[in-house]
């Protein structure tokens, strides 16, 4: 017996994609389905014809900037996933306002979960399980509610993904309890039989020149000035380029990144601020921080090492549900990488979605691969 189900639809009117979906899917002992649609549906009628069509299993979801179901990416498709109830406990909440997000609600939320979890957990709930999140990709709030989550945590091992709009960085939402929301989170706690590894990857090789933040407003992630000059300038002129040359491509390939204990972490550009000379990031960066301008490696090489490391670990893989930043989608086709990429999607059994940003125990990264590793062996 399969201990998942898996789908994919290319069509782009949401009745026929949710019929699709719905002809693909076992849904035999399936509570709970987890979709990435394109921001490119219409949302209110993508929300209607979800309803309608599973209106037995609880949806929960996110708008991406691109998918991938275990034979590379895609585009302007919905992807589904969803794990047999036999295997796999499943227990889901909303942060309804990122910005009012405190200690207390944490722990709420936390405390609930895990109550609502117990009477269904099918494995010892401590050792057993892992904590999933989708948030708002625009909402600029990631840090400070991931922080704070992770601080009632309780050790659990958590990555998620922040939702995406495409290239056009207009709004990202979360599909919670019937409709899309904008400014929130979802929260799953996932409780299974199965051996499991969360993991994150980036591909980082070394630092090439430091740069200074000298003026920035970490709230809205502006870098105003770096090294006492305007921060897009610094920048285009550190690639041999014109400000108007800046585009999400080079972003891509030439990032940037802090070092934090002996590990860089990308902190990747945003978008050009024109008014201002400024860069908007999707990470905070605050006035005193040193960006690294980084070297990067072939970008497949240490996926693919970490996925074989696990696999020796834990066994031959069922799925690798995961988070990819869509600037690593961008760089694999820029540098005509596509072929391999999707050959690692294959053998691994990769299914997700292209990301605003990347969440593993507390920390928001970008430019990572973020996930769990599902093996097809289970504990004693």
């Amino acid at each position: 017996m399969s201990i998942s189900t898996t789908a994919i639809s290319h069509a782009s009117d949401p009745h026929i994609a949710c019929l699709e979906l719905k002809a693909q899917l076992d849904l035999n002992q399936v509570s709970t389905l987890i979709f990435y649609c394109s921001s490119s549906y219409e949302l209110d009628a993508l929300a209607f014809n979800i309803n309608q069509h599973f209106p037995d299993n609880e949806c929960v979801g996110c708008t991406t900037a691109g998918e991938f179901a275990f034979e590379g990416y895609e585009t302007n498709t919905i992807v589904v996933v969803a794990y047999h109830d036999s295997h796999f406990a499943i227990q889901t909440t909303l942060v309804e306002n990122l910005t009012s997000f405190d200690l207390l609600d944490a722990q709420q939320i936390m405390n609930t979960l895990k109550k609502e979890m117990a009477p269904k957990a099918i494995a010892p709930l401590d050792s057993q399980s892992f904590l999933f999140s989708l948030v708002d990709g625009l909402a600029a709030k990631e840090e400070e509610f991931l922080i704070t989550f992770d601080s009632c945590s309780a050790g659990l091992p958590h990555f998620g993904g922040s939702a995406g709009d495409g290239l056009n960085l207009n709004k990202t939402y979360v599909f919670y309890n019937g409709k899309f929301r904008h400014s929130a989170a979802i929260i799953m706690l996932i409780n299974t039989v199965q051996k499991f590894s969360v993991f994150s990857v980036n591909h980082v090789k070394d630092s090439l020149s430091k740069l200074v933040v000298t003026d920035a407003d970490p709230n809205t992630r502006q870098v105003f000035e770096i090294n006492g000059e305007p921060a897009a300038t610094v920048y285009a002129d550190l690639l041999g380029l014109e400000v108007n040359d800046l585009e999400h491509e080079v972003f891509s390939l030439h990032p940037v990144a802090v070092k934090i204990a002996g590990q860089y972490y990308i902190r990747s550009i945003q978008r050009v601020n024109k008014d201002f000379y400024s860069l908007s990031f999707y990470c905070a960066v605050d006035i005193g921080i040193v960006l690294n301008e980084v070297d990067l490696l072939d970008i497949n090489a240490p996926l693919l090492k970490k996925l074989e490391s696990i696999k020796n670990h834990l066994g031959e893989p069922h799925v690798v549900m995961g988070c990819d930043c869509f600037l690593r989608r961008l760089e694999v086709a820029s540098k005509d990488q596509s072929l391999e990429t999707q050959h690692i999607q294959q053998q691994y059994k990769l299914v997700g979605f292209n990301a605003y940003g990347e969440h593993i125990n507390g920390m928001h990264l970008n430019q990572t691969f973020t996930g769990v590793y599902i093996s097809q062996e289970h504990y004693e």
